[in-house]
């Protein structure tokens, strides 16, 4: 019998495109933020993106990513929305406000006509340059700054391959947004997800997590990666991993979103019992 044999071997390729399979692989995972800032870190040196939705009256948050796995890109982007910041950055207004139907659009952004000093430091401190993309698929429409710290601007070729996978791109926060429903947990309108020491309190309280369970699932909820967990508490990632899934079968969920609609519960009965108001916030 004929035995059939590769006529060759093929090489791995460069590794933005090994990460961009990561990036899709990821897409309905609490991993894929991490991932997809994985690959642009890769393509064209990012330190930091944000994906937003853009709705009908304002945009909302849909994942964001930090190169060094904390959660500065969803503190940011939470001030930047309960803020209103997005009226007074004439990108994301243009994206939300006269996006083409049929056009994936780049903008690069000069953060020195941001005229409002304190409040572009208070959510792009250090940021040297910051590339928007912005496009529709389906009925959905999505924008996301692709923003670079300061060791210098994103070089002629880094702007070039944003642009060459634009479309693609958008794509696929498509796909992550019809995966998850359309939005992350990371979307906080009621702020009830903005202070770790607050939600920490409230695990603590009214919880029968363990205390390791509660630290895990407060930073899950704040939206640390697994990585940015395992760097605050000082742990490993498997570690992390274990008490995730012991406090996931303690509470019979499976998922993130899960464990926010759990949350969200317990955050109900905090507040009226007068816990949340004393811890500050109910303010």
């Amino acid at each position: 019998m004929a035995q059939a044999r590769p006529s060759q071997t093929l090489p791995l390729g460069p590794a933005s495109a090994r990460t961009l399979v990561g990036a899709l692989e990821a897409t309905g995972t609490d991993r894929f933020g991490a991932m997809l800032l994985n690959h642009l870190h890769e393509a064209c040196g990012a330190d930091y993106c944000a994906v937003f939705r853009l709705g009908p009256d304002a945009p909302s948050e849909l994942v964001t990513g930090s190169h060094d796995g904390s959660a500065t890109a969803h503190t940011r982007v939470s001030t930047y929305l309960q803020r209103q910041t997005w009226e007074k950055d004439p990108a994301m207004v243009y994206a939300q406000t006269r996006l083409p139907a049929d056009q994936t659009l780049l903008m690069r952004v000069d953060l020195s006509d941001f005229k409002d000093e304190a409040l572009r430091e208070a959510i792009w401190p250090r940021i040297r340059d910051r590339v928007v993309i912005a496009g529709r698929s389906g009925d959905a429409a999505y924008s996301m700054s692709i923003l670079r710290e300061g060791r210098g601007g994103f070089t002629p070729s880094a702007i070039e391959r944003m642009a060459e996978s634009a479309h693609m791109l958008i794509s696929l926060l498509a796909k992550h947004a019809d995966l998850t429903g359309g939005a992350t947990l990371r979307a906080d309108p009621s702020g009830v997800i903005s202070s770790l020491a607050d939600m920490q309190a409230c695990l603590s309280a009214l919880s029968l997590l363990t205390r390791r369970e509660s630290d895990v699932c407060a930073r899950i909820l704040y939206g640390l990666s697994t990585t940015g967990i395992a760097l605050d508490l000082g742990v490993g990632t498997e570690t992390v991993k274990t008490f995730r899934k012991l406090a996931y079968r303690r509470l019979g969920i499976g998922s993130e979103r899960e464990l926010l609609s759990w949350y969200l519960g317990l955050q109900e009965r905090w507040h009226a019992s007068g816990s949340g108001r004393a811890a500050g916030t109910g303010a």
